[in-house]
């Protein structure tokens, strides 16, 4: 107790010491990781989008603290955290809260080679029986375990006898490809790209299995109050681009080979990213899933996360339920969108001149 009091007391100077926030036209957008990441391609539109409007977003990387505390401080306006780490500060009183579903359908699963004896949640289901060993799986960081681990608790999988996490750093995947270990603890978004990469991976789809949101974009609860407009622009953009990127993924990867234009891939693998960005947003082509985000995008489902506060409460996370209306807020979602401007926008774009620069495969 001692020691939430003593946090909610810091973020409560931290904001009373923060300047007068009325007309806010410059905002930032923080990630946790690399800045230059190909597959943040709905925020460079958003950030366009957003410049037309007369804001300025800027993109930043967190530094010597988490993205949602950087948000909870005002630090950095908005972010897109997990869930689970959603759940535990808003258990412990940072005062954020969802504004966008972003990443819509539960994103955690496994890349595993083609050839692998594992090609599902089932065949790791008794690994010591089946294998004489426990599968091993490739983590970039000691905390992903916590992200993974409630999909394959729901596959029926025995998280301490049937598996390994170790802790296999940036390059984790190349492990997996030689054969190292089994399994890589991945997204569509990065799965896809490997796949681009002529990396033999199959995917394992974890919202199979379990059908949660992940990571949605957050702000702090002060902003709303202080800066309706702002966040209601920010909202409103990310909607749009949302869309943007499902409505041509081949334009979304003209536009970041432009943003990023030193990151060497193939034309086929930056395509393939955005199609595993979709993926991520959307669910499967032409799936129920996809229907229901394409009738309200951005918008935050009550369903998805009672299975991920179950989850957390399950795995000990967070000590009681949480109310719904301190998680998410759907306040700022516009149901009645005109996307016609934005796919003037994507039709614009010359893609034939930007692949041309890129070696095919």
């Amino acid at each position: 107790m001692k020691k939430v009091l003593a946090l909610v007391m810091v973020l409560t100077l931290a904001l009373l010491a923060v300047p007068g926030l009325a007309e806010m036209k410059e905002f930032t957008y923080v990630v946790p990781r690399t800045v230059e990441s190909l597959e943040d391609s709905p925020f460079h539109i958003a950030k366009r989008l957003l410049e037309k409007e007369g804001y300025t977003m800027h993109i930043q990387e967190a530094f010597g603290t988490t993205d949602s505390k950087m948000v909870a401080t005002n630090q950095a306006q908005f972010c897109g955290p997990g869930p689970m780490y959603i759940l535990s500060a808003v258990a412990e009183g940072l005062p954020i809260i969802a504004v966008v579903g972003y990443d819509a359908i539960n994103i955690w699963g496994m890349a595993v080679l083609s050839n692998s004896p594992v090609q599902s949640f089932d065949d790791m289901i008794g690994a010591q029986e089946k294998y004489g060993r426990k599968l091993t799986v490739a983590l970039g960081d000691p905390s992903w375990e916590m992200l993974v681990t409630p999909t394959l608790i729901a596959a029926g999988v025995d998280v301490v006898n049937d598996l390994e996490f170790v802790v296999a750093g940036e390059n984790r995947y190349v492990q997996v490809a030689e054969g190292k270990l089994d399994m890589l603890f991945t997204w569509p978004g990065e799965c896809w790209q490997l796949q681009g990469q002529n990396y033999d991976f199959v995917y394992i789809d974890g919202n199979e299995v379990l059908k949660t949101n992940s990571n949605p974009l957050i702000t702090s609860t002060t902003l709303i109050e202080t800066e309706p407009e702002l966040v209601q622009a920010f909202v409103t953009a990310m909607q749009k681009a949302i869309y943007a990127v499902h409505y041509k993924p081949e334009a979304a990867a003209a536009i970041m080979a432009d943003v990023f234009p030193n990151i060497d891939v193939t034309w086929k693998a930056a395509k393939f990213i955005q199609e595993g960005r979709c993926y991520q947003m959307f669910g499967k082509p032409g799936s129920e899933t996809e229907a229901r985000i394409l009738s309200a995008i951005g918008f935050n489902w009550e369903d998805t996360w009672q299975l991920n506060m179950d989850a957390a409460l399950e795995s000990g996370l967070i000590k009681e339920p949480l109310p719904m209306d301190k998680i998410f807020t759907n306040q700022f979602i516009k149901a009645d969108l005109d996307y016609s401007d934005v796919e003037a926008f994507m039709d614009s774009i010359d893609i034939a001149s930007v692949a041309s620069r890129y070696v095919a495969e």
